[in-house]
Protein backbone atom coordinates (compact mmCIF):
# COMPACT_ATOMS: atom_id res chain seq x y z
CA UNK A 1 0.00 0.00 0.00
CA UNK A 2 1.30 3.45 -0.89
CA UNK A 3 1.94 5.97 1.87
CA UNK A 4 0.69 9.52 1.83
CA UNK A 5 1.60 11.91 4.61
CA UNK A 6 -0.67 14.62 5.89
CA UNK A 7 -0.29 17.90 7.70
CA UNK A 8 -1.09 18.39 11.38
CA UNK A 9 -3.31 20.80 13.29
CA UNK A 10 -2.28 24.18 11.94
CA UNK A 11 -4.58 26.12 14.28
CA UNK A 12 -2.83 24.78 17.37
CA UNK A 13 0.57 25.72 15.98
CA UNK A 14 -0.63 29.21 15.09
CA UNK A 15 -1.86 29.82 18.63
CA UNK A 16 0.86 28.18 20.71
CA UNK A 17 3.95 28.21 18.51
CA UNK A 18 3.47 31.52 16.72
CA UNK A 19 1.44 33.23 19.49
CA UNK A 20 -1.12 34.58 17.05
CA UNK A 21 -4.75 34.80 18.25
CA UNK A 22 -7.27 33.47 15.72
CA UNK A 23 -10.60 33.67 17.55
CA UNK A 24 -12.45 30.36 17.39
CA UNK A 25 -9.76 28.55 15.37
CA UNK A 26 -10.28 30.95 12.47
CA UNK A 27 -6.96 30.31 10.76
CA UNK A 28 -8.16 32.05 7.60
CA UNK A 29 -7.72 35.36 9.44
CA UNK A 30 -3.99 35.09 8.81
CA UNK A 31 -4.59 35.49 5.10
CA UNK A 32 -5.46 39.16 5.64
CA UNK A 33 -1.89 40.40 6.22
CA UNK A 34 1.61 39.50 5.14
CA UNK A 35 2.77 38.55 8.62
CA UNK A 36 -0.11 36.09 8.87
CA UNK A 37 0.50 34.69 5.43
CA UNK A 38 4.16 34.19 6.33
CA UNK A 39 3.14 32.13 9.37
CA UNK A 40 0.94 29.94 7.20
CA UNK A 41 3.68 29.50 4.60
CA UNK A 42 6.19 28.50 7.27
CA UNK A 43 3.81 25.91 8.71
CA UNK A 44 2.98 24.35 5.35
CA UNK A 45 6.60 24.46 4.24
CA UNK A 46 7.64 22.58 7.38
CA UNK A 47 5.31 19.72 6.46
CA UNK A 48 6.33 19.74 2.81
CA UNK A 49 9.98 19.53 3.82
CA UNK A 50 9.28 16.21 5.56
CA UNK A 51 7.68 14.87 2.39
CA UNK A 52 10.70 15.98 0.34
CA UNK A 53 13.15 14.47 2.79
CA UNK A 54 11.57 11.04 2.60
CA UNK A 55 10.28 11.09 -0.95
CA UNK A 56 6.60 10.72 -0.03
CA UNK A 57 3.47 12.51 -1.24
CA UNK A 58 1.64 14.70 1.24
CA UNK A 59 -1.85 16.12 1.63
CA UNK A 60 -1.96 19.78 2.68
CA UNK A 61 -5.30 21.24 3.72
CA UNK A 62 -6.33 24.86 3.19
CA UNK A 63 -6.69 27.02 6.34
CA UNK A 64 -10.43 27.24 5.70
CA UNK A 65 -11.98 25.11 8.45
CA UNK A 66 -13.81 28.26 9.56
CA UNK A 67 -14.07 29.98 6.18
CA UNK A 68 -17.82 29.46 5.72
CA UNK A 69 -20.53 32.10 5.76
CA UNK A 70 -21.16 32.04 9.50
CA UNK A 71 -17.58 33.13 10.03
CA UNK A 72 -16.75 35.33 7.04
CA UNK A 73 -18.79 37.64 4.85
CA UNK A 74 -16.71 36.84 1.78
CA UNK A 75 -16.50 33.09 1.38
CA UNK A 76 -15.30 33.41 -2.18
CA UNK A 77 -12.28 35.66 -1.70
CA UNK A 78 -11.16 34.09 1.57
CA UNK A 79 -11.15 30.57 0.18
CA UNK A 80 -9.51 31.76 -3.03
CA UNK A 81 -6.71 33.40 -1.03
CA UNK A 82 -6.19 30.17 0.90
CA UNK A 83 -5.92 28.06 -2.25
CA UNK A 84 -3.59 30.60 -3.84
CA UNK A 85 -1.24 30.43 -0.84
CA UNK A 86 -1.12 26.64 -0.91
CA UNK A 87 -0.57 26.59 -4.66
CA UNK A 88 2.44 28.85 -4.15
CA UNK A 89 3.80 26.42 -1.56
CA UNK A 90 3.26 23.55 -3.97
CA UNK A 91 5.23 25.39 -6.65
CA UNK A 92 8.13 25.71 -4.20
CA UNK A 93 8.22 21.95 -3.77
CA UNK A 94 7.88 20.77 -7.33
CA UNK A 95 9.81 17.57 -6.66
CA UNK A 96 7.15 16.16 -4.32
CA UNK A 97 3.51 15.36 -4.94
CA UNK A 98 1.35 17.73 -2.89
CA UNK A 99 -2.36 16.95 -2.76
CA UNK A 100 -4.28 20.16 -2.23
CA UNK A 101 -7.28 19.54 0.04
CA UNK A 102 -10.02 22.13 0.38
CA UNK A 103 -11.03 22.00 4.04
CA UNK A 104 -14.63 22.51 5.19
CA UNK A 105 -15.45 22.54 8.90
CA UNK A 106 -18.74 22.29 10.79
CA UNK A 107 -20.87 25.40 11.07
CA UNK A 108 -20.39 25.46 14.85
CA UNK A 109 -18.27 23.70 17.46
CA UNK A 110 -16.69 20.43 16.45
CA UNK A 111 -17.45 19.03 19.90
CA UNK A 112 -21.02 20.33 20.31
CA UNK A 113 -23.57 17.91 18.89
CA UNK A 114 -26.48 20.10 20.00
CA UNK A 115 -25.26 22.85 17.67
CA UNK A 116 -24.97 20.60 14.61
CA UNK A 117 -27.13 21.39 11.60
CA UNK A 118 -29.79 19.10 10.23
CA UNK A 119 -28.87 17.24 7.05
CA UNK A 120 -30.89 19.56 4.82
CA UNK A 121 -29.67 22.73 6.54
CA UNK A 122 -26.09 21.47 6.32
CA UNK A 123 -26.42 20.82 2.61
CA UNK A 124 -27.62 24.39 2.03
CA UNK A 125 -25.06 25.93 4.38
CA UNK A 126 -21.95 24.06 3.20
CA UNK A 127 -22.80 24.12 -0.50
CA UNK A 128 -21.44 27.67 -0.89
CA UNK A 129 -17.97 26.84 0.36
CA UNK A 130 -17.91 23.47 -1.36
CA UNK A 131 -18.79 25.09 -4.69
CA UNK A 132 -16.11 27.75 -4.24
CA UNK A 133 -13.35 25.28 -3.37
CA UNK A 134 -14.37 22.91 -6.16
CA UNK A 135 -14.39 25.79 -8.62
CA UNK A 136 -10.87 26.68 -7.54
CA UNK A 137 -9.76 23.22 -8.62
CA UNK A 138 -8.62 21.66 -5.33
CA UNK A 139 -7.65 18.02 -5.64
CA UNK A 140 -9.93 16.91 -2.83
CA UNK A 141 -12.70 18.33 -0.66
CA UNK A 142 -12.09 17.36 2.97
CA UNK A 143 -14.57 17.72 5.87
CA UNK A 144 -12.99 16.97 9.27
CA UNK A 145 -14.26 17.09 12.86
CA UNK A 146 -18.01 16.84 12.34
CA UNK A 147 -19.60 15.67 15.61
CA UNK A 148 -23.10 14.67 14.43
CA UNK A 149 -24.28 12.44 11.63
CA UNK A 150 -26.88 14.93 10.38
CA UNK A 151 -24.36 17.62 9.48
CA UNK A 152 -21.81 15.08 8.24
CA UNK A 153 -24.39 13.73 5.82
CA UNK A 154 -25.36 17.20 4.65
CA UNK A 155 -21.81 18.35 3.99
CA UNK A 156 -21.10 15.05 2.24
CA UNK A 157 -23.99 15.65 -0.10
CA UNK A 158 -22.89 19.24 -0.76
CA UNK A 159 -19.38 18.11 -1.64
CA UNK A 160 -20.59 15.23 -3.79
CA UNK A 161 -22.71 17.53 -5.91
CA UNK A 162 -19.63 19.53 -6.93
CA UNK A 163 -18.23 16.50 -8.73
CA UNK A 164 -14.89 16.75 -6.93
CA UNK A 165 -13.49 13.82 -4.92
CA UNK A 166 -14.21 14.19 -1.23
CA UNK A 167 -13.34 12.68 2.13
CA UNK A 168 -15.12 12.79 5.49
CA UNK A 169 -13.55 12.62 8.95
CA UNK A 170 -16.19 12.49 11.70
CA UNK A 171 -15.37 13.11 15.34
CA UNK A 172 -15.34 9.79 17.17
CA UNK A 173 -15.37 8.31 20.64
CA UNK A 174 -12.91 5.47 21.30
CA UNK A 175 -15.87 3.08 21.17
CA UNK A 176 -16.38 3.85 17.48
CA UNK A 177 -19.40 6.14 17.73
CA UNK A 178 -19.68 9.72 16.59
CA UNK A 179 -20.17 12.26 19.36
CA UNK A 180 -23.94 12.14 18.81
CA UNK A 181 -23.91 8.37 19.37
CA UNK A 182 -24.10 7.28 15.73
CA UNK A 183 -21.91 4.19 15.18
CA UNK A 184 -19.23 4.77 12.58
CA UNK A 185 -20.43 1.69 10.74
CA UNK A 186 -23.93 3.14 10.42
CA UNK A 187 -22.60 6.53 9.33
CA UNK A 188 -20.45 5.07 6.56
CA UNK A 189 -23.11 2.65 5.36
CA UNK A 190 -25.82 5.31 5.20
CA UNK A 191 -23.69 7.95 3.51
CA UNK A 192 -22.33 5.49 0.96
CA UNK A 193 -25.88 4.40 0.16
CA UNK A 194 -27.51 7.83 0.10
CA UNK A 195 -24.89 10.08 -1.52
CA UNK A 196 -23.81 9.81 -5.13
CA UNK A 197 -20.99 9.69 -5.80
CA UNK A 198 -20.00 8.47 -2.33
CA UNK A 199 -16.92 9.87 -0.59
CA UNK A 200 -13.62 8.61 -1.91
CA UNK A 201 -12.81 7.50 1.63
CA UNK A 202 -13.19 8.30 5.32
CA UNK A 203 -10.58 9.25 7.90
CA UNK A 204 -10.19 9.29 11.65
CA UNK A 205 -8.99 12.55 13.17
CA UNK A 206 -8.65 14.10 16.62
CA UNK A 207 -8.25 10.71 18.30
CA UNK A 208 -5.31 9.14 20.09
CA UNK A 209 -3.82 6.16 18.19
CA UNK A 210 -4.96 3.46 20.61
CA UNK A 211 -8.45 5.01 20.71
CA UNK A 212 -8.55 4.99 16.93
CA UNK A 213 -7.60 1.32 17.09
CA UNK A 214 -10.56 0.50 19.34
CA UNK A 215 -12.87 2.59 17.15
CA UNK A 216 -11.84 0.55 14.12
CA UNK A 217 -12.21 -2.68 16.05
CA UNK A 218 -15.82 -1.66 16.74
CA UNK A 219 -16.29 -0.90 13.04
CA UNK A 220 -14.90 -4.30 12.11
CA UNK A 221 -17.18 -6.05 14.61
CA UNK A 222 -20.21 -4.24 13.22
CA UNK A 223 -19.50 -4.39 9.48
CA UNK A 224 -16.07 -5.75 8.65
CA UNK A 225 -16.33 -4.86 4.97
CA UNK A 226 -16.41 -1.16 5.84
CA UNK A 227 -12.98 -1.11 7.47
CA UNK A 228 -11.42 -0.65 4.03
CA UNK A 229 -13.40 2.59 3.61
CA UNK A 230 -11.34 4.21 6.38
CA UNK A 231 -8.07 5.19 4.78
CA UNK A 232 -6.20 7.45 7.16
CA UNK A 233 -5.52 8.73 10.66
CA UNK A 234 -4.57 12.19 11.89
CA UNK A 235 -3.83 11.27 15.48
CA UNK A 236 -4.13 13.36 18.62
CA UNK A 237 -1.11 13.80 20.83
CA UNK A 238 -3.22 13.36 23.96
CA UNK A 239 -5.10 10.25 25.12
CA UNK A 240 -7.84 12.36 26.71
CA UNK A 241 -11.36 11.82 25.45
CA UNK A 242 -12.87 14.53 23.19
CA UNK A 243 -15.10 15.85 25.99
CA UNK A 244 -12.13 16.22 28.33
CA UNK A 245 -9.98 17.93 25.72
CA UNK A 246 -12.75 20.40 25.05
CA UNK A 247 -12.60 21.59 28.67
CA UNK A 248 -8.90 22.39 28.63
CA UNK A 249 -7.39 25.86 28.28
CA UNK A 250 -3.88 24.53 27.59
CA UNK A 251 -2.13 22.02 25.39
CA UNK A 252 -2.24 18.36 26.37
CA UNK A 253 0.17 15.77 25.03
CA UNK A 254 1.60 12.49 26.18
CA UNK A 255 5.33 11.84 26.17
CA UNK A 256 6.51 11.56 22.59
CA UNK A 257 8.14 8.17 23.14
CA UNK A 258 4.91 6.76 24.58
CA UNK A 259 2.91 8.34 21.75
CA UNK A 260 5.16 6.80 19.11
CA UNK A 261 5.06 3.43 20.88
CA UNK A 262 1.26 3.48 21.01
CA UNK A 263 0.95 4.43 17.38
CA UNK A 264 3.34 1.73 16.25
CA UNK A 265 1.53 -0.85 18.36
CA UNK A 266 -1.76 0.22 16.85
CA UNK A 267 -0.33 -0.03 13.37
CA UNK A 268 1.06 -3.42 14.27
CA UNK A 269 -2.39 -4.76 15.08
CA UNK A 270 -4.43 -6.57 12.47
CA UNK A 271 -5.88 -3.24 11.35
CA UNK A 272 -3.52 -1.88 8.73
CA UNK A 273 -3.85 1.83 8.66
CA UNK A 274 -2.13 3.19 11.72
CA UNK A 275 0.88 5.04 10.44
CA UNK A 276 1.33 8.76 10.17
CA UNK A 277 4.41 10.92 10.12
CA UNK A 278 2.93 14.03 11.71
CA UNK A 279 0.64 14.47 14.67
CA UNK A 280 -2.95 15.42 14.14
CA UNK A 281 -5.06 18.36 15.24
CA UNK A 282 -6.43 19.58 18.56
CA UNK A 283 -3.62 18.92 21.02
CA UNK A 284 -0.40 18.67 19.06
CA UNK A 285 2.63 20.76 19.92
CA UNK A 286 5.41 21.82 17.62
CA UNK A 287 7.96 20.18 19.93
CA UNK A 288 6.12 16.88 19.81
CA UNK A 289 5.68 17.17 16.06
CA UNK A 290 9.38 17.75 15.43
CA UNK A 291 10.44 14.90 17.71
CA UNK A 292 7.77 12.59 16.32
CA UNK A 293 8.97 13.34 12.81
CA UNK A 294 12.47 12.12 13.65
CA UNK A 295 11.18 8.95 15.32
CA UNK A 296 8.78 7.85 12.62
CA UNK A 297 10.43 9.03 9.46
CA UNK A 298 13.66 7.15 10.08
CA UNK A 299 11.98 3.73 10.02
CA UNK A 300 12.28 1.73 6.79
CA UNK A 301 9.67 2.55 4.17
CA UNK A 302 8.51 -1.05 4.06
CA UNK A 303 7.14 -0.59 7.61
CA UNK A 304 4.90 2.30 6.62
CA UNK A 305 1.61 0.83 5.69
CA UNK A 306 -1.08 3.40 5.96
CA UNK A 307 -2.75 6.26 4.52
CA UNK A 308 -4.12 6.93 1.10
CA UNK A 309 -5.97 10.24 0.98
Amino acid sequence: MDVTLTDGGIETRIIYEFKRPIGDFEAYRLLADEAGRDILRRIYQSYAQVAVRYGLPIQLGTPTWRASRKWTKDVGSVNAAAVELLRAVRQQFADVQIILAGVIGPASDGYATAEALSADAAFVYHRDQADVLAGLGVDLLYAPTFPAFSELSGVGRAMAETGRPCALAPMLHPNGTMLDGTPLADAIARIDAEISPPPRHYMIGCLYPTHAQTALQALRAAQSALVKRVRGLKANASPLAPEDLDKLNHLAATDVQIWARDELRSRGSSIWLFWVAVVGPTSATSRLWRRRRSITANRPHRDRKMLQF
